[in-house]
Parts: C-alpha cells; structure tokens; sequence
C-alpha cells in the first residue's frame, strides 16, 4: 500500500479516533493500493461540533455572492485537476477513464450549477395593511449530513453539498464504505480554495455505526441519503425521532424502456440505448433503464440488434484502451450480481448473451460480461428487483396499454423511457408512466439544471434545478406593528 488517507474534521487532517485502518482495492486487480482512515462515532460527534459551530463564525459573515464564486473557483480546481483525479477514480472504482473525467465534470457543472444560485435566494413581503410590515426570510437549514452511495460519489456529492453551501448551510459527509478516496481527494480541493474550517466535514467509516448516529443527532437539520430502500426505511425512521428534515432520499430503481418505434429500421437507437445502459458505470446506476418492454413484432430484431451491439463492448480493466465497461465496484456487489444471473436461469428466462465472466480476463477482478435476459415476465425476480449490474431484461408487450401496466407493475418508481416517433403516443406515455423522470428517444436530463428523483420505493425530494436548492433553506416570518 502507497498511501494513507484521513478524515477531514474542523479543516484538520486527522486519523480517526480508535486508530482504525482498512485497506482500498482496486476492483481490477483485487490488490490493496492505499489505506484509508475510518472514524468512529466520537469523530461524527466532533464534526457535528465543528459544523454547527462553523454555521455562526467566519462561514456566516460570507455573502452569498461570495459563496456562490466560491463554488465556482472549486469548479475550475476540480478541472485543472481532472487527470490526477480521474487516474485516482479509476483505480479505486473501476470506471474507465471516460467515465471517470465525464462524472468529474458533472461534479464541476453542479458546482458552477448552484453557485450560480447563491445570490438568487430571495424572500418576499406580504401585504397585510396600513400599520403593519410583514416579510419572510430564507434562511439556510443548519448543520446537514449527507449519506452518500458508491457508484457516482463525485457526482452525488456535488449535487447535495453544493446547494448545500450555495444556501448557507455547513455539511457533514459520510463517504460509502467502498469509496472513500475521491471524495476525500475532492474535499481538499475545497480546502485549498480557502472554505473555512468546520464548513465542510468527511467522515469515512462503517455504515451502519456512522449513519445512525448521524441520523439521530439532534444538531442535524437535514439529511440527504442515496442507498437501498432497507436502509432509507432507517434513515427516515432515526430522523423522525428529532423530527429532522429529509431533504432527499434516493432509493434506487427499476426503470422501464418502452420501444414503440415504427418499424425494425428504427431499432438502432433504442438498441444503443439498451447496449448503453449496460456498459455505463457497469450498470451500476439507480437510472439504469434494464427493464425493456418491446412491442411483439420488433421483439427479436430488438434482442438481435442488442446483441450485436454488445459484441462491440469491451470488458476490462480502466488501464486498457478501449474498454467499455470495468468491473463491479467490490466483491460483494460482484457476488450479487452473479446471483441474480444465477436466479435469471433457473427462474427460465432465455440468456441470450452474457451470463458469467468474460474471456480472457481470468480469475482477478470484479467483471462481469454484458448480459441479456429474453423471454421475461414481470413475476421473474430479475424483473422486479434492483440487479445493479450490467444486466438487462426483454419483455414483449401486445401493444401500449399492456407495456404500460406492465411498466407501473414495480415497487420503484425513479426514471423511465419511451422510444417512438409518434409525438402523442410520446406525450401520453410519459403522463402515463409512475415515476418521477421520464426520457423520450434517448436517456439524458439527468442533472443540473432539471429535478430528478423518484416516487414510491424510489425515494423522495428532489436533486438538480431550483427546487433541490429551496430545500436547503427554511422559511421565517416576521411581523412588525409600524403603529
């Protein structure tokens, strides 16, 4: 191992509490490169310490013209620093090099994103007659943690601590078990920058320790958690105890593609679509669209048109040129995912790609080859669950109707899509489909500027646009007899 990493507490560096130390894999090599810190509930109490206290000293005197160019002076570090940060990501998560600088710019849209945002906060007054003056103001929350997941660290990072910041509040982020790195390496970034100590706080560590205390504690004025619906059900439960805002919960999903395309000359965008969806992030996406309902006559010039379009995909470690998609992010999600294939067969479905590890990879590293399940229906527990992987499944619906029950017949509810060239049948799915975003003739708007999040299982809240920025501030109102 070459390098050790610390908790970020008060604006100091620091091992955690009881001295605890694991080791960081590169989940294409399954060898340790580097060592990171993990805190203990001692350390999240003096972060929480350091971030309330941080919310009425120098961090409070800041205007919100300065915080916003704040945020945007990190948004320019992050890319005058995108090789060094994106040779780190790679290793410790597996992404290929482009998706690595892809998330990291992302991180630095959300950052320009909401520091544009700082001074557009406004209150409002309210007429209530000659003698009285009433007015209300927008005020940041507080102290806020923020739970974030392991597939996009930077990205999810960015997207709740920026507005975060942008409103006045001061944060406390504890990274996912699997990735630490990055967001620690991010974190200095903002240090360096000149954001004042106890501002923002990282805390590494064991989940289940970590996000129950933090959760719990009184000093917390909002959370933001992206993970499992298990885990969500916690989260709420804990802040329901201080009657703790959620700002927003992302709990996962099970999206739906629709492929109503006039004919099989059209299947080359939704068989991109669906050959994309495996191969970014390794399938390792809340969004990812794995669910695909294909009307009966396109069915199998789909399933061929996909195929031939995995063929193309190349398996592999970031340090390859070329490759499409690495591994899984740990040998437990790699052990998941070879589950669902397992239960994909014996529950009958038809494999017609993929299905175990690639050729020619050997034994080392978490890969697991782009797999297609055909001949599904929606009892099959590779439909209805969250695999996580680079797995998809193919359903043939009659027509419009069927695909659309069949597409609402899931406990989650997060992001969808409909491929057609028909503008009503496009317009009437999309008011149609239960979930909370919804993509036509392609999968993008999925930040920044527009709000994204999910219905039902899939969580509440919203992130991206103005929406997500609102929730980070409360509302006071103060009333004055001019009499």
């Amino acid at each position: 191992m070459h390098t050790s990493y610390q908790l970020l507490i008060d604006g100091v560096w620091r091992d955690g509490s009881d001295g605890t130390k694991v080791p960081v894999i590169n989940p294409a090599t399954e060898e340790a490169f580097a060592e990171v810190s993990w805190g203990t509930t001692e350390d999240a109490s003096l972060a929480l310490d350091a971030a309330q206290k941080a919310m009425t000293s120098e961090w409070a005197e800041w205007s919100p013209t300065r915080r916003g160019r704040f945020l945007f002076s990190v948004a320019a570090t992050v890319r005058r620093n995108i090789v060094e940060l994106s040779a780190l990501f790679c290793q410790e998560h597996g992404k290929p090099p482009h998706q690595a600088a892809g998330e990291l710019e992302d991180a630095a849209r959300y950052l320009e994103y909401f520091g544009g945002w700082a001074d557009k906060l406004t209150g409002m007054t309210i007429d209530l007659g000659r003698g009285q003056l009433d007015y209300v103001l927008r005020e940041p929350l507080g102290v806020t943690v923020h739970i974030a997941p392991w597939n996009y660290p930077l990205d999810i990072f960015c997207r709740s601590v920026a507005p975060a910041l942008a409103a006045g509040n001061t944060c406390v982020v504890k990274p996912a078990e699997e990735i630490s790195l990055v967001t620690l390496a991010l974190a200095r970034l903002f240090q360096e920058e000149g954001l004042p100590a106890g501002v923002l706080n990282i805390i590494p560590g064991p989940g289940a320790v970590l996000g129950k205390y933090l959760t719990e504690d009184p000093r917390v004025r909002g959370i933001v958690f992206t993970g499992s619906v298990e885990t969500g059900r916690k989260v709420l439960e804990a802040a329901a105890r201080n009657i703790t805002p959620v700002i927003s919960m992302e709990l996962g999903g099970k999206a739906p593609s629709l492929v109503f395309v006039n004919d099989a000359t059209e299947l080359d965008g939704p068989a991109g679509g669906a050959a994309g969806a495996i191969a970014w992030n390794a399938g390792q996406s809340c969004g990812q669209r794995s669910r695909w309902y294909v009307r009966r006559d396109l069915y199998e010039p789909f399933i061929e048109r996909v195929v031939e379009r995995i063929r193309s995909l190349k398996v592999g470690p970031a340090t390859e040129a070329g490759v499409s998609l690495g591994p899984l992010v740990s040998k437990k999600q790699y052990d998941k995912v070879m589950s669902y294939i397992q239960i994909g067969m014996d529950e009958g479905a038809r494999l017609v790609a993929g299905g175990g590890r690639p050729e020619g990879l050997g034994d080392k590293g978490y890969f697991v080859a782009p797999t297609v399940f055909a001949d599904c229906n929606n009892s099959m527990r590779i439909v209805r669950e969250e695999i996580f992987g680079p797995v998809i499944t193919v359903i043939p619906a009659d027509g419009l109707d069927e695909a659309l029950a069949l597409a609402n017949d899931n406990a989650f509810g997060l992001s969808s899509e409909i491929w057609t060239s028909d503008i009503t049948t496009a317009h009437t799915v999309a008011s149609r489909l239960d979930v909370g975003h919804v993509t036509i003739n392609g999968s993008a708007a999925f930040g920044f500027e527009v709000p994204f999040g999910g219905v039902k299982h899939s969580g509440l809240g919203r992130e991206g646009g103005p929406e997500a920025i609102l929730a980070y501030t409360r509302l006071k109102n103060v009333w004055v007899n001019l009499k």
